[in-house]
């Protein structure tokens, strides 16, 4: 699980969150070029469960990030 604060934060030893495809995919893009709607979209295929918590975490950061 990702630790850290709501916008600050940073993965714990061991996390596979790098090799997720969707980190692959919204990593390559710098947050300017994001569009939030398309992040949701990701989210809301997403079941919620402790296998996805790193990707959700990652991607609700993203969402939050773009609305500084």
């Amino acid at each position: 699980m990702v630790n850290g604060y709501p916008i600050n934060w940073a993965l714990p030893a061991g996390s596979k969150l790098q090799m997720h495809p969707l980190y692959i995919k919204w990593s390559n893009q710098t947050i300017g070029a994001i569009d939030p709607g398309l992040v949701q979209q990701d989210i809301d295929n997403i079941y919620p469960n402790s296998e996805n918590a790193e990707v959700l975490a990652f991607l609700s950061w993203i969402v939050r990030t773009k609305s500084l």
